[in-house]
């Protein structure tokens, strides 16, 4: 697993190595680059890659190389990778020269990375040869590599050395708009870090520009504390660094701080079912925010703490009465309800001049595409973690995805929302195994893994050849991955049986529903090697709010998640403005990663685990929770 954030794609290194190329080598034409990343067009005037090659056979080193990458790079461009590559082998990088070997890194590893090999265009671009290099290259070409090696890092999770590369490329790029796109690639890089990493970073160094962005970066990243005692760390960071370039030019969710502290609420109306069939669900929200509430009140702080009125409303008796009342008390914040179907009666009442934080999702023929403005969306929505799913299996290599899920509403809801995901980033759908009990499971698995068809090839053999002899059924070979949302227990018959069927070298991956949250090594032996999504809560023993509640609630683990969504509903609320007008901020919180998108909603990103030894542990993350720790 990558520990990078889900931004960087293949698809913008490609578009930054393919302008590289065209601005570097100019067969006919004296274009200049206008970007660090914009593709350049040929002029009409061109040559073709054949004259390029018929001029090559005349010609000896070092301008033979330069033609044939320069008919290399338009055979690339017109989508002919093979023909490219074709030419691209009968170069010999070693013998090169310095101006052509940098011409042939950016070919050679657009070309790799066309192809999914990350690590071929890795070796490339990190080649000690081309390193030693970078700083006597034309300007424009250097931009380009460093360009090229900072979102290849990325891409890899190596941060630290994508964060260096952005360095150094702020030291010469040419206008103040390339810088500011630089600057924002170089703070996105850094939010994608461990905080724990950033805090080291910090500590090291004696002060130069690389210590100050790890430590605007450490004190951006610890934002789940109170707003004024985040202020009170940048204050003091401007003091310390006053002459680093984002001093002029903070980040925009921390210029945000100041604004946010004087418009932070004072009185906030928490809705949530405290009687009936949701009431123990209710109560562990509750828990959870109040956990987080008297954490903020009793951590010592330099500064004057703003402490809003929090009053509880029951929405038992009906969501909109509570609304209504709240409104009436003079609440400037609601937070929730819980219930999908109070969220959508609340969602009708009209505008909402007060903000509402609903701690579930709206049905989305409810309200069309958008909430209304002032109406935020926050839950533990399925629909995320599978998402989440397919963008980290396709960035992990595999394109032919096999489904397992109960015939359930919300297993279904999941397989759905992976399916749209994966479809939607080129994936392909080869089969699924749909299952109305855990006894039809493992016949509904062997059909559609085709093993009847193989039995059949084998009996038809034994007619026609009339003799015996040794067979072994053989299930399809077109599956790289699976797609599994699944209970605990229905995940420990499905995982052994794929083995059964011939098929338990295929990576599973899971929703969160396959833990649930408990320790049983015994237990869950028949789950090793499962890969699934889960909120970072589950796995941080170091959590003041977690340890609070367990002091003071005997709640079984099944309501861990809800305590979490409960301590990151009281952390959200005060940042909500700053999600709006910074979208590319994220709140590291108990439940995952989250930003707002432009329909109101919260989206989660969550941590990943596997099942080893029986044991569910913790891997290298995107969303970046300072106390999982990689492997």
């Amino acid at each position: 697993m990558l520990n990078r954030p889900i931004h960087c794609t293949l698809i913008a290194l490609l578009a930054l190595t393919v302008g590289g190329c065209g601005s570097n080598i100019k067969p006919g034409s004296a274009t200049q680059p206008t970007s660090s990343s914009q593709t350049q067009k040929l002029p009409v005037a061109a040559l073709t890659p054949k004259d390029l090659i018929a001029q090559a056979q005349k010609k000896k080193s070092p301008e033979r190389e330069h033609l044939l990458l320069q008919a290399a790079q338009l055979y690339s461009q017109q989508g002919r990778p093979d023909k490219a590559r074709n030419l691209i082998n009968e170069l010999d990088s070693e013998a090169l020269s310095e101006s052509n070997l940098a011409s042939y890194s950016e070919i050679s590893a657009q070309l790799d990375l066309n192809a999914g090999d990350v690590d071929a265009a890795r070796r490339i671009l990190t080649n000690p040869r081309l390193e030693r290099q970078l700083n006597a290259l034309e300007p424009e070409q250097e931009v380009r590599l460093r360009e090229a090696r900072a979102q290849l890092f990325e891409r890899t999770g190596q941060l630290a050395d994508s964060v260096s590369e952005r360095i150094n490329l702020s030291a010469i790029l040419a206008s103040n708009s390339l810088n500011n796109n630089n600057q924002e690639s170089l703070w996105r890089t850094l939010m994608a870090m461990p905080l724990s990493e950033l805090q080291t970073h910090a500590a090291q160094g004696g002060g130069g520009i690389t210590q100050g962005w790890y430590s605007l970066a450490a004190l951006s990243k610890n934002n789940t504390q109170d707003l004024e005692g985040q202020q009170a760390q940048l204050s003091q960071w401007l003091k310390q660094w006053r002459n680093h370039p984002a001093n002029g030019n903070l980040p925009k969710d921390l210029s945000l701080l100041q604004s946010l502290i004087s418009q932070q609420p004072k009185n906030i109306a928490l809705l949530l079912p405290l009687d009936g069939r949701l009431s123990e669900a209710g109560e562990a929200v509750r828990d959870g925010f109040f956990a987080a509430y008297y954490q903020a009140l009793n951590t010592p702080s330099t500064t004057q703490r703003q402490t809003p009125v929090i009053r509880q409303y029951d929405t038992s008796k009906g969501a909109v009465a509570a609304y209504q009342q709240a409104l009436a008390e003079g609440a400037d914040l609601v937070i929730g309800p819980l219930d999908k179907e109070d969220v959508n009666q609340v969602s009708r009442v009209g505008s909402f001049s007060v903000p509402v934080l609903s701690l579930n999702y709206l049905t989305p023929s409810d309200t069309g595409a958008n909430a209304p403005a002032g109406f935020y969306q926050f839950g533990l929505a399925v629909e995320d973690e599978a998402r989440q799913i397919a963008r980290q299996a396709i960035q992990d290599g595999h394109t032919r995805a096999f489904i397992v899920a109960p015939k359930q509403e919300v297993s279904e809801r999941s397989a759905q929302a992976f399916l749209d995901e994966w479809k939607k980033l080129g994936g392909t759908l080869v089969g699924r195994a749909l299952f109305t009990s855990q006894e039809q499971f493992s016949e509904t698995l062997r059909s559609a893994l085709l093993l009847d068809e193989s039995s059949a090839r084998m009996n038809l053999l034994k007619q026609q050849l009339a003799t015996k002899f040794e067979f072994s059924a053989r299930r399809r070979e077109d599956i790289d991955m699976v797609f599994m949302a699944v209970t605990p227990s229905q995940g420990r018959q499905v995982k052994p049986t794929f083995a059964f069927h011939y098929a338990g070298d295929i990576p599973i991956y899971a929703t969160s529903t396959v833990y649930s949250g408990e320790a049983d090594a015994a237990t869950n032996e028949d789950l090793n090697g499962v890969m699934f999504t889960s909120i970072p809560w589950l796995f941080d023993n170091n959590n003041p709010e977690k340890n609070a509640i367990a002091q003071h609630s005997k709640s079984s683990a099944v309501y861990s998640r809800l305590h979490a969504l409960g301590a990151d509903a009281f952390h959200l609320y005060a940042r909500l403005p700053q999600l709006k007008q910074a979208p590319q901020m994220r709140l590291y919180g108990a439940t995952g990663s989250l930003h707002l998108l432009g329909n109101g909603r919260i989206e989660r990103e969550q941590i990943w685990a596997q099942f080893q030894n029986g044991l569910a542990e913790p891997r290298a993350t995107v969303v970046g929770n300072d106390n999982i720790q990689d492997e």
